[in-house]
């Protein structure tokens, strides 16, 4: 079904239609049957998308609505409080020339080498010759961190920023935004820069991944940035669109994990905590340093809370679902809390100065996430070290991987 215009903007006479006996919803591509619903109302029989419905609906009844595409140029400079070195430099220069030669490029960055700020020059180029740049990532978290580290770079630039609870809208050339807003745009952006596209939902969703290339111009480029790049993913990739960096900005290796092996859950289930992870997060909190304790489901947040809090008073907890989310990792970043139990929410996007990382029952997690989790340690060049616990009941192949692609990093190998 073609767009038409109505006034200023591009509409969809409907967004869900039926064709051969099945229904497409014409926003997000969603054909399976189980994803719709249908119902009748004073208008007659109506079918709406399930699998798009938190951007609000998309039904066989209304129109759907999209933005108009405007271009302009800017006059725009970034600034950094750090030089790149030789390393991240080559990777900007790669990404400029994808952009001016209008193809993809997969940068594949160690946790904390600056891949956010590597396509400043990417970014600036596109802006100053028109080029509408989106900046995309699926996790709310890392969205907020990037549109926070841009307004501070490109101070005179004007930004959107869009996700779900949040809307600061100009007119959409440079834009950061979750993935799942790029469902209002079609052909749109000429540069699509997206972080962490390994992460969920994005690495397990066809659809969305089909939204990215919707939402690009036919001779757009597709920056994918990631530190923990799958075999499918290098595999759509020539090698000479492939930049690796193996060292994090500040130049010091990444910190190894120490695996320490207790039955952490054994001791919560008499209400006390373990003696061996106490004795390590009162040295973590003697020594004024910050603590993430990652768990593997939402589950074990309140009885592990429980037992923490007779121990610590400066402690909170949060999840995916949480309200008051963003608040509690302000109250990190502001000495409110001393230690944040979290599950793999905050595993990507966030940064704290002198902080420590915890791993409960790491046994659970795949090596990506660990990898991730502990990405968190060392980040800042005040503390670039750090340090990273995992605590497991028994050995498995994800601790061993993680262990080995640490030490492949930090030998320059990978």
């Amino acid at each position: 079904m073609k767009l038409k215009y109505k006034g200023q903007h591009l509409y969809k006479e409907r967004g869900v239609i039926r064709e051969n006996g099945k229904y497409t919803c014409l926003r997000c591509s969603n054909t399976s049957v189980s994803m719709f619903y249908s119902y009748k109302d004073l208008r007659g029989a109506c079918t709406y998308c399930l699998k798009c419905i938190a951007l609000g609906r998309s039904d066989s009844l209304t129109p759907l609505f999209y933005e108009d595409t405007k271009r302009y140029k800017d006059n725009i400079e970034f600034k950094l409080n750090f030089e790149l070195n030789k390393e991240q430099q080559h990777a900007s220069d790669m990404i400029v020339s994808a952009i001016q030669n209008n193809h993809d490029l997969l940068l594949y960055a160690v946790t904390g080498a600056g891949k956010t700020e590597i396509t400043f020059q990417g970014i600036e180029y596109a802006r100053n010759n028109g080029l509408n740049v989106a900046f995309v990532s699926p996790r709310v978290d890392v969205v907020r961190e990037i549109y926070l580290r841009l307004i501070d770079a490109f101070v005179t630039a004007r930004i959107d920023l869009l996700y779900a609870d949040e809307k600061i809208e100009t007119d959409y050339v440079f834009t950061v935004c979750t993935v799942h807003q790029l469902y209002n745009f079609i052909e749109h952006f000429d540069v699509i820069i997206v972080d962490e596209v390994d992460a969920f939902p994005l690495a397990r969703d066809k659809i969305l991944e089909n939204q990215i290339r919707r939402a690009l111009t036919k001779t757009g480029s597709c920056i994918l940035l990631t530190a923990t790049p799958n075999r499918a993913l290098l595999r759509g990739f020539k090698n000479t669109e492939i930049v690796t960096i193996k060292r994090r900005y500040h130049g010091q290796k990444l910190t190894m994990p120490e695996v320490i092996f207790r039955d952490i859950e054994k001791t919560f289930k008499k209400k006390k905590l373990d003696k061996t992870l106490k004795d390590y997060l009162d040295k973590s909190i003697e020594e004024n340093r910050k603590v993430l304790i990652f768990v593997p489901e939402i589950r074990m947040l309140e009885p592990f809370m429980e037992v923490l809090k007779v121990n610590y008073s400066k402690i909170d907890s949060v999840y995916s679902g949480d309200p008051l989310r963003k608040q509690k990792v302000e109250q990190m970043r502001n000495d409110t809390l001393d230690i944040l139990v979290t599950t793999t929410i905050l595993e990507r996007g966030v940064t704290f100065k002198y902080l420590d990382v915890y791993v409960v029952h790491a046994e659970y997690f795949d090596s990506a996430s660990l990898m991730q989790i502990a990405g968190r340690a060392g980040r800042k060049i005040v503390d670039p070290v750090g340090n990273v616990y995992l605590f497991a009941k028994h050995n498995t192949l994800s601790l061993l991987k993680t262990k080995q692609t640490v030490r492949m990093f930090n030998k320059g190998e990978v």
